[in-house]
């Protein structure tokens, strides 16, 4: 990650320096063209005037001087662009092509600054642009050029506080020429000395980096979401059951260690589940051969003994003991199965209400209590996505643990919507103190009321159902029975199955 980091740091600063070169450049470029602007169009204008006093006006401006022809000017360079080239430290190539003068090409002998151009070129432009014009003329000549210059032309009064020549201010280089009789003076700027760390370029330069930063930072922080993300998903899909969810664990920052490390408990999940579910499938199928043995040799016993009251009594309750004991191993092995990472679930168009009527004619309740339906029509009820054979095991449950628990009814409701299907088993019975609500469903509960072992039961009944139904992407719920009093079971499940799982 350190490495990573680092690596980003120097991205954003190559960055912020290609970009601080580059305006730089453009700023220089323009700098560069203020200052040649008025003294370029000058040349071009006396060329225009004169063409044969080019050697002329080379010497008199100290510059090299080159008519460069009609195809430049419409080819290469836009009506009143300059293009500016540095060819040596001392020196600077200026093309241009003003409207209504010959395309020339100026090579400066002076350093591109601000204070040696105009030491050199400032009184030669300036008596340039006074030469042959009338005191009336010049000012009206000084507004017309100066939207050309690239630097101020003002006229001043002799009276103000001014000298002529090369004159230094705090706004920067400026130079000064008496006008006609004395009475004003010309001056050309002031023009400030180029500064690689001006405003604009600082602006930039910030902007740069802000932005650059910026961008890193969304990057990093949206690979870090999508990365926690998926984690997050793999832990769902781990807690839903699927216990061979794994994330990618590229890379040695935070989230590969958490990911690597999620990756280490889910391995050790899976194993101590895969060791449970050997355990529990190996003791449950092992004890079925001795209570088949041992039932075979009580069947035996009492054909020989059946004229011995007490011994069929006993045998009779040997019987009853086995019985318990083979479901209870029945229970134990479909509870092992639903817990495991998502059992093979057949989903199908089903009727729940003739599957609830079918558990209600199948139920064996005690003799005073009455089991009956109460729900819509199962003829007209309609369809929803379901495992038969589960649902089926699942209001099997409810209906006999309410059997056992009612006064004297038990009532089997279902309902529809255009999203859920519900079932609900209410009986007459103590019901549930609220505080064990939740309980109720866990593994091997045991009440500290009437619903103990007197009653019947093994305690993984209802912990059998709530698996069922997630497993069906619903719940199981109890509460009270507002019409009973007793205990009201809920089944609640999606009428459509979804079994998309999350993209890893």
């Amino acid at each position: 990650m350190y490495l990573g980091f680092v690596a980003a740091l120097v991205t954003i600063l190559l960055l912020c320096g290609m970009s601080f070169s580059l305006v730089t450049h453009v700023r220089y470029a323009q700098h560069t063209e203020s200052l040649t602007r008025l003294t370029t169009y000058l040349i071009a204008r006396d060329l225009t005037q004169n063409p044969e006093t080019l050697n002329l006006i080379g010497r008199r401006f100290g510059v090299s001087v080159q008519v460069t022809g009609e195809a430049l000017s419409s080819d290469s360079i836009l009506p009143g662009y300059l293009i500016v080239e540095e060819t040596h430290p001392d020196s600077m190539k200026v093309r241009a092509a003003f409207p209504g003068t010959v395309p020339v090409e100026i090579t400066y002998h002076t350093a591109p600054d601000s204070a040696a151009f105009m030491s050199r070129y400032g009184e030669v432009t300036a008596r340039s642009l006074l030469a042959g014009q009338a005191a009336e003329t010049i000012a009206p000549l000084i507004r017309t050029l100066s939207g050309l210059s690239g630097y101020p032309l003002q006229l001043l009064s002799a009276d103000a506080p001014s000298t002529a020549g090369l004159i230094r201010g705090p706004e920067g280089l400026s130079y000064q020429l008496p006008v006609g009789d004395g009475q004003q003076i010309l001056r050309l700027g002031p023009v400030s000395a180029f500064s690689i760390w001006s405003w604009p370029a600082l602006l930039v330069l910030a902007l740069s980096a802000l932005t650059l930063t910026g961008l890193g930072l969304y990057r990093s922080v949206i690979s870090f979401e999508t990365r926690l993300r998926k984690l997050q998903q793999a832990t769902t899909r781990l807690a839903q059951g699927h216990l061979n969810a794994r994330v990618s664990t590229r890379g040695q920052d935070q989230v590969s260690q958490l990911g690597g490390a999620f990756n280490k408990m889910a391995e050790h999940i899976q194993r101590l589940m895969d060791i449970q579910r050997e355990m529990i499938r190996a003791v449950s199928h092992e004890l079925r051969t001795p209570v088949a043995r041992i039932r075979f040799a009580a069947q035996l016993i009492e054909d020989t003994v059946m004229d011995e009251p007490f011994v069929t009594k006993q045998l009779q309750g040997m019987d009853s003991d086995i019985q318990e004991l083979d479901t209870l191993i029945d229970e134990i092995l479909t509870y092992a199965r639903l817990e495991e990472g998502g059992p093979v679930l057949d989903f199908q168009q089903v009727n729940v209400a003739e599957i609830a009527a079918q558990v209600v004619g199948e139920a064996r309740p005690p003799k005073d209590v009455t089991t009956s339906y109460a729900g819509d029509d199962p003829v007209h009820f309609p369809s929803s996505e379901a495992e038969p054979r589960y649902v089926h095991r699942a209001i099997q449950n409810l209906v006999g643990n309410a059997g056992r628990y009612a006064s004297s009814t038990v009532l089997v409701t279902c309902t529809v919507s255009d999203d859920i299907c519900r079932v609900d088993v209410e009986d007459d019975g103590p019901g549930i103190p609220e505080e064990d609500w939740d309980r109720v469903f866990s593994a091997f509960a045991r009440l500290d009321d009437s619903r103990t072992r007197a009653s019947g039961g093994y305690g993984l009944g209802l912990s059998i159902v709530r698996r069922i139904m997630f497993w069906h992407g619903g719940r199981a719920m109890v509460n009270r029975s507002e019409s009973l009093g007793g205990a009201r079971f809920s089944l609640i499940w999606p009428r459509k199955h979804d079994d998309s799982e999350p993209d890893l």
